[in-house]
């Protein structure tokens, strides 16, 4: 079907096709929606109906009244016209064969996007995220990132597939309640949306678990009932000390968690249920940030803080833009107390969340509210996918990303930055800039020089050092960040290096080769060096050079078509090859290994091997591995050590003999500590009762070192040995 056909049942679906809202829509619409507003939703309304004519629930319901229903839990929220229409045909794409340019063409380009985000929403299967799922999982966050609406109208679908999630199998049940659990909680949390957070976790948790469910919400009844007396005598002792400094309009009420957070506690941090249900809640609200504080202060006078219980969340909100003062307290007869105080419009915004701020409708800036930040956590999504080389190393972050917990830090300038718990100066540098993250070599925390594995915590001041040049990132990082921006950047720039690496070894071989006829790269330009590529099948130099130095190519097959491209035969005896200048650990750009089997270090006679896994390997010359292919194979190459700059060591390998006595070991270590050399490694064994052997891997600068080191350790009385070792047996 080309895709500005409409299937059979909906050609000729026209204004004249109109139905009436349901009641209930219509008198919500009307309380804060336009005539126009109205008249679109009317035909959203009607265009699903139609679409979804004929189709069944599985509790025996016509399919619309699902729409429906999301949509009502939309317009609770208030939510724009474009929001609503999308709520209404969100499932018009996946169910009914109508395809996304219709949509468009009828109700708008953002409708359209909308329902195709949440489409993508609906395919992902989270118990096998490591293929295609996690594709959708990457379209369905930059759809996210592109218009936030999205996720509410996805969550609220989530919200009401939840509340009638008895009608489906079990097999389906358990499915969606641990997706519900593993992603739609901390979306919703993500983006503020904290009552639907909490109703979607208590419902999944009530499907996956029922017995746990009801036997928790039997408990929590059997100890309300002395419990209201105790809270109630709070809260009015709370709000007669307000009422009596000056704060005669603050609310109180006592504070309800929801039955997952507290079966999450007992699970997570091993306490028991009396412990957790004997920390009483409570909120103040009131109506400025001033009467915030003065609240804090006056039952602070009154009752006891407890110690590094106070959390400011209103000077430094959470992510997701949650503002409130936490604080924690012994009121009455040592009773432990939880308050949170809040102005009453940061406790709509704690419910409402991003539907309270259409930051995508508008450039304020002005005091950072749920909404922008929610957006700029959604936008940070897209530079995720860019440094991600594939969906699933994208869906991997993204769930790391939506872990709650968070650490709060400052720049040296005073900025904040929230990140989550466990974060270290790497994760700190790739949130404040990429760049940043791109160019670090160390860090200051608190104006102390710190390890780029410290765990951060809230309240530090993180001081990100740089470096001009080049700095390759270490594969370790991966180990300790625990950011998913930190965790791509990384990865991007390790393997931008392994592909730099790649493209100087595969032109360090091409050259090799290139030398038995005496010519090399430069004697190709212009229309020769196309001729040549074009024949080998690749688009660029840089190409072919990569592919050669990651093994993708061999080197003589290609310097064959060189050749033929400048019409000359290879003959291998008609030039002397070059040797190869090693320039303490790399030649020409192109970092080495030295090998481990026969440990060459400067001014040995050495031997450069071109190998597709590990580059280019030094070997020493007299090297078991490498001194049958040296005449034979083309891979390898003499070498010639530069004027060593004295900046690498090289690890040589020994083997000591002496006499079997107390303190041998203590005697020869201090010849070594003498001379300034370390030892990397000591193997000892004991030849027979009168000799034991000492087999040490030692840094040295040169050859010279090393042999002035042995005729030390040879001038012994206890020794009868000293020998290099070149090859292991």
């Amino acid at each position: 079907m080309s895709e500005s056909v409409l299937p059979n049942h909906l050609i000729n679906f026209s204004d004249k096709s109109l139905l009436k809202l349901p009641s209930s829509l219509y008198k919500t619409c009307k309380t804060y929606l336009s005539s126009e507003d109205i008249k679109k939703i009317q035909k959203a309304y009607s265009f699903a109906f139609y679409a979804h004519m004929g189709q069944k629930r599985k509790d025996g319901s016509d399919y619309i009244t699902h729409p429906v229903a999301v949509t009502e839990i939309l317009l609770e929220l208030k939510m724009d016209s474009d929001s609503i229409c999308a709520a209404l045909m969100h499932d018009v794409l996946e169910d009914c064969n109508v395809q996304k340019s219709n949509l468009a063409k009828m109700f708008g380009d953002d409708v359209a996007h909308i329902v195709d985000g949440v489409s993508k929403l609906g395919k992902i299967d989270l118990k096998n995220v490591a293929d295609k799922n996690a594709n959708n999982l990457q379209k369905m966050a930059l759809a996210m990132a592109n218009d936030v609406r999205v996720i509410l109208v996805k969550l609220c679908d989530r919200l009401h597939n939840m509340r009638t999630i008895e009608f489906v199998p079990r097999k389906k049940q358990i499915q969606k309640s641990k997706e519900t659990l593993d992603l739609y909680g901390p979306l919703a949390l993500r983006v503020g949306m904290q009552d639907i957070r909490a109703e979607l976790e208590d419902r999944a948790f009530k499907c996956l678990h029922p017995m746990r469910a009801d036997l928790l919400k039997s408990a929590i009844k059997t100890s309300s009932g002395g419990r209201k007396k105790i809270v109630q005598k709070i809260r009015k002792e709370l709000k007669s000390r307000l009422k009596s400094n000056g704060i005669e309009d603050a609310g109180v009420k006592g504070r309800e968690k929801n039955l997952y957070s507290i079966y999450n506690k007992i699970k997570t941090k091993h306490k028991p249920f009396s412990e957790i249900l004997d920390v009483y809640g409570f909120r103040i609200l009131v109506d400025s940030v001033d009467d915030c504080y003065r609240s804090l202060g006056i039952i602070h006078n009154y009752f006891s803080p407890i110690e590094n219980k106070f959390k400011d969340y209103i000077a430094i909100p959470k992510t997701n833009g949650y503002q409130a003062l936490h604080t924690s307290l012994l009121a009455l007869d040592a009773f432990p107390i939880e308050v949170q105080i809040q102005t009453r419009s940061m406790w709509a915004t704690a419910n409402m969340g991003i539907a309270a701020h259409w930051s995508y409708k508008t450039d304020d800036d002005a005091g950072i509210g749920t909404g922008l930040r929610a957006s700029r956590w959604l936008s940070s999504l897209i530079d995720l996918q860019k440094k991600s080389s594939n969906p699933t190393e994208f869906a991997d972050s993204l769930k790391k990303d939506l872990d709650s917990e968070e650490v709060y830090l400052f720049s040296p300038k005073g900025d904040i930055y929230a990140l989550k718990a466990g974060a270290t100066p790497i994760d700190f540098a790739y949130e404040v800039h990429t760049g940043l993250g791109d160019s670090i070599v160390g860090c200051k925390v608190n104006r102390r020089e710190a390890p780029l594995n410290v765990e951060l915590e809230s309240g530090q001041t993180v001081e990100i050092i740089t470096s001009s040049k080049t700095v390759e990132a270490d594969p370790a990082w991966l180990n300790f960040v625990v950011t998913g921006k930190a965790r791509s950047g990384v990865r991007a720039r390790l393997r931008n290096q392994k592909v730099s690496s790649a493209r100087k070894a595969g032109k360090f071989m091409l050259e090799s080769e290139l030398q038995r006829s005496g010519k090399s790269l430069k004697d190709y330009r212009g229309s020769t060096l196309k001729r040549v590529l074009d024949s080998i099948g690749v688009s660029s130099l840089n190409k072919l050079l990569t592919e050669l130095g990651s093994g993708k190519r061999t080197g003589n097959i290609v310097a064959e078509r060189f050749y033929s491209g400048l019409k000359i035969r290879k003959d291998t005896d008609a030039k002397k090859i070059k040797p190869v200048f090693i320039h303490d650990n790399h030649i020409e750009g192109v970092s080495v290994v030295f090998a481990k089997c026969c440990h060459p270090v400067y001014k040995d006679p050495v031997i450069a091997h071109s190998d597709t896994e590990r580059g280019i390997v030094i070997h020493h010359k007299r090297c078991k591995q490498v001194a049958p292919f040296i005449s034979k194979d083309p891979r390898y190459i003499p070498g010639k050590w530069a004027v060593n700059t004295k900046t690498h060591v090289y690890t040589a390998k020994i083997n000591i003999v002496t006499i079997d006595e107390m303190g041998v070991l203590a005697d020869l270590v201090s010849v070594f500590t003498k001379a300034g050399i370390n030892i990397e490694q000591i193997n000892t064994k004991n030849i027979d009762s009168t000799f034991a052997s000492f087999e040490m891997e030692v840094d040295v600068e040169d050859l010279e070192e090393l042999n002035n080191i042995m005729l030390k350790i040879r001038s012994k009385k206890i020794t009868t040995s000293c020998t290099r070792l070149i090859n292991e047996k």
